[in-house]
């Protein structure tokens, strides 16, 4: 079973909003589509057509979010597949998810990670190097949660194979064993920051916030001096530019120092400038109340 991936900021994506529900299903759908049968975000029109009506398929592509293959067409994706139109391509559909390659490669690697462990529990010999240090967060059976028993794995959202990281999900964290050659899990299993994260980022106005390259930098010296492995380091190093430009957005917007401290009397602090003590106006309110009842009683 294949997973697809959908950005938690769909729901109020601009085009999305300007598409309506209805569309938004259509286009979600054919997500599953693509992520299901491996097309790297093709969709026959015979497809595309079964699922929502061609008003509905016309407002997406006016929307940019699919574009349309003619019949004397064909589509090849970034991953060398050749598609025959007619059909539709999602946007960006390798952005955010793995490539029928991608896939294919972490199948067969974990295949042979679980054949390499039945044979040593059968005292067999395995010539299969991956399995001669299993990651310390990997579940108890040596076998990565990507491929367990048959048994669907949970959604892996890359834009890039980490089919050999391990962890039980993109927020798990644990400690990996030192490697003889001391390099950290985050270089070995090759994270780079590229395009389509940078497009990310600006798209979802992160980039306005924080600058991109300096937090990434800070993001991976974290995870060399720590040695923590992530099951999804492109899921990780989202959230940490979240966390980034929350605490930029929250900066901004900080009061400035003694902004709302109000002087004491006898304080030696003189009022802020243009601004009256209301307790100064209650006093000679009662000081002009007091004269005027002991002006009334003298001419009583």
């Amino acid at each position: 079973m294949a997973w697809s991936r959908i950005d938690d900021s769909l729901h109020s994506h601009p085009k999305i909003m300007l598409v309506g529900n209805a569309a938004t299903g259509l286009f979600v759908r054919l997500i599953s589509y693509a992520g299901q049968h491996l097309t790297d975000g093709f969709v026959p029109a015979s497809a595309a057509r079964s699922y929502g009506t061609a008003r509905l398929l016309k407002a997406l592509c006016d929307a940019q979010l699919l574009h349309k293959v003619d019949p004397d067409s064909s589509h090849t994706s970034e991953a060398d597949l050749t598609f025959n139109g007619p059909g539709f391509v999602i946007h960006d559909y390798l952005d955010y998810n793995p490539s029928r390659k991608q896939v294919h490669a972490g199948r067969e690697k974990n295949a042979a990670r679980q054949e390499a462990f039945r044979n040593r529990r059968k005292g067999k010999p395995t010539t299969d190097k991956s399995e001669t240090k299993p990651s310390s967060n990997a579940p108890s059976n040596g076998v990565t949660n990507d491929a367990t028993n048959g048994a669907p794995s949970r959604p892996d959202p890359n834009p890039k194979d980490m089919a050999d990281a391990g962890g039980d999900s993109a927020g798990s964290e644990g400690r990996a064993e030192q490697r003889p050659d001391g390099l950290a899990p985050i270089d070995v299993d090759g994270f780079e920051l590229n395009d389509g994260m940078r497009r990310w980022a600006r798209r979802d106005g992160y980039a306005d916030l924080v600058d991109i390259d300096h937090s990434t930098q800070q993001f991976v010296s974290h995870y060399r001096s720590t040695g923590a492995r992530r099951k999804s380091w492109p899921d990780a190093w989202q959230k940490w530019i979240r966390d980034d430009a929350k605490k930029a957005a929250a900066r901004a917007h900080r009061p400035t120092q003694g902004a709302f401290l109000v002087p004491l009397a006898g304080g030696g602090q003189a009022p802020p400038a243009g601004r009256r003590s209301t307790t100064d106006d209650r006093v000679a309110a009662a000081l002009a109340l007091a004269e005027e009842l002991r002006a009334e009683e003298g001419t009583a």
